[in-house]
């Protein structure tokens, strides 16, 4: 074994100690808050959303109906407007059929405040003036599944950054302008603010837009139930990130990833790290994920797109490209929307083609979330431009980490992940190798192979591969499960891999493909597909 990293064997602990020990664990955990929390628990978000829904559409009515009880909506605050139920409309229809109700809407209910806003800029260098007060009663509008999601371009080969082209959502995100810009985008004064949509610097006359949308009406209400459910009992998994290797002008994308890795990291979320140019194999093992980010492929392939896979209940995932979300009511096109049948209850994405640097940045995203801000709040936090072409895949209002991260314990399986992230926040600045010698010793007195593993993806997170395997093989040493089994090992043959050891990786697959017991596991086909890219 690797020094400076003891297995202990857990036949030579009793149980009585390690109950004391993780029950004295579990009072630190419960008073291991962040303290940011303390800095975003004063919005109360719900209260001041609206619903809009197609009465037309089939099931937007009882979609939006379900959503607004669940999240204690009063009935009147749930609209109905009758519009096209296609996914894109032009530029007129959106201003007759949603942009100019709801801005009666707002009128007629007084839904506006009464000091204005600065004036906004342009990308374009439009002149935006706002003449309408900006909203305070509704600061929040969710779109149900039937409203259109893309204004079709209407000019004939715009220039560069003058597309006129659009997401319903981002028009509606900055309906408190009297003349948005319809050529090109307009800078959002929220993004990268550290305070809370109310009270951001220049944030009024600005909505915070989500969508409840997808595939199908199951899967959407599947969404809002996931998303109270991991509000309630905690999101507590993996994260996956998936690198695309690019550079040069793509460097900034790969800088968002790796940034989120670090957020991860401090939070105390294992991370798997997918580092070649390639998207996660057919049938690779990704248990208990509970964020996704990655690019750069037109439509779901590889790992996520295995049948057998499934996020956790809350999950949050986003997988970067031009037309991400061109396709939402699909099972099986583009991106969002095979995300959410795979089980995401959030996912984003482009509804036409942006720049780069004007999508999701996902670090940003990511470090809003963890101190607590809502979906919503991070993910247009997260975006430099409004009148664009983003989505908001899902309930805008979800706050995983609303009371602060490491606030739940978890129960079964959890528990480990709730342990975890504990000890890497209560030892958060101490040597990497306190953290890891403290969880492997937890780990033997609970008799968990899962708390191995984890640490083993916290080793290889540090680029220290040898102590990684080790762990991988000490933790499939206390395993039964034909399926962990299979994961670890391929996981331990990935690491070999990259540590330069192909002979070993290539030994080590080839005896699990011989084994009878993994002969109808799904992530079989992972092991082939790597075995065969090291040469069989």
């Amino acid at each position: 074994m690797t020094p400076g990293i003891p297995i202990l064997n857990q036949k030579t602990r009793s149980t009585a100690p390690a109950r004391a020990f993780i029950s004295h664990f579990c009072i630190l955990l419960l008073l291991t808050l962040s303290a940011r929390a303390q800095l975003t628990a004063e919005w109360d978000a719900a209260a001041e959303t609206a619903v809009i829904f197609n009465p037309d559409f089939p099931g937007s009515a009882e979609l939006a109906s379900y959503y607004a009880e669940q999240r204690h909506i009063p009935k009147e605050r749930v609209i109905g407007l009758r519009c096209s139920q296609q996914d894109s409309v032009s530029r007129g229809e959106f201003e007759s059929q949603l942009r100019g109700p709801l801005l009666q809407l707002f009128e007629s209910r007084h839904w506006w405040n009464t000091v204005p806003p600065a004036p906004g800029k342009a990308l374009t260098g439009d002149g935006i003036s706002f003449t309408i007060p900006p909203p305070s009663r509704v600061r929040v509008l969710v779109l149900m599944r039937g409203i259109p999601f893309q204004i079709r371009r209407s000019a004939q080969k715009p220039k560069q950054s003058e597309e006129d082209e659009a997401s319903v959502d981002s028009e509606l995100a900055v309906l408190g302008l009297n003349k948005p810009p319809v050529k090109g985008g307009l800078r959002n004064p929220y993004f990268d603010q550290q305070t809370r949509f109310p009270h951001a610097r220049n944030s009024l006359g600005l909505l915070i837009v989500g969508r409840l949308d997808g595939p199908d009406a199951p899967t959407v209400k599947r969404m809002i139930d996931d998303a109270i459910y991991a509000e309630q009992n905690g999101l507590l998994g993996r994260a996956v990130i998936d690198l695309a290797q690019k550079n040069g002008a793509y460097q900034e994308g790969e800088d968002w990833l790796k940034n989120s890795v670090e957020s991860y990291r401090r939070a105390g979320i294992p991370v798997f790290i997918e580092r070649s140019a390639e998207v996660l194999r057919d049938g690779w093992p990704l248990p208990d994920t509970i964020f996704y980010f990655g690019w750069y492929t037109d439509h779901i392939v590889g790992a996520l797109a295995s049948p057998a896979f499934r996020f956790k209940r809350g999950a949050i995932a986003c997988h970067l490209h031009s037309f991400s979300a061109s396709v939402i009511r699909s099972h099986d096109r583009a991106w969002a929307g095979p995300l959410l049948s795979h089980g995401a209850a959030v996912a984003f994405g482009n509804v036409f083609e942006p720049y780069l640097a004007l999508t999701l940045h996902f670090d940003i995203f990511n470090k809003r979330l963890l101190e607590g801000f809502t979906v919503g709040e991070a993910a247009w936090n997260a975006t430099p431009a409004l009148s664009w072409m983003n989505v908001v895949l899902g309930d805008p209002l979800y706050r995983p980490f609303g009371k602060g991260i490491g606030a739940k314990l978890g129960e079964g399986s959890d528990r480990d992940y709730a342990l975890y992230q504990g000890m890497a926040l209560r030892l958060a600045g101490e040597p990497d190798g306190h953290i890891k010698t403290a969880l492997t010793e937890l780990a033997a007195k609970r008799h968990s192979p899962r708390l191995l593993e984890l640490t083993a993806l916290l080793s290889a997170l540090q680029s220290k591969l040898p102590q990684s395997i080790d762990l991988l093989e000490h933790a499939e040493s206390t395993t039964q499960d034909a399926a962990g089994m299979l994961r670890l090992r391929l996981y331990r043959a990935e690491m070999l891999r990259r540590s330069e050891k192909a002979d070993a990786a290539r030994k080590l697959l080839r005896e699990t493909l011989g084994e009878a017991r993994f002969k109808d596991q799904p992530a079989r086909t992972a092991a082939e597909s790597l075995l065969k890219d090291m040469g069989g």
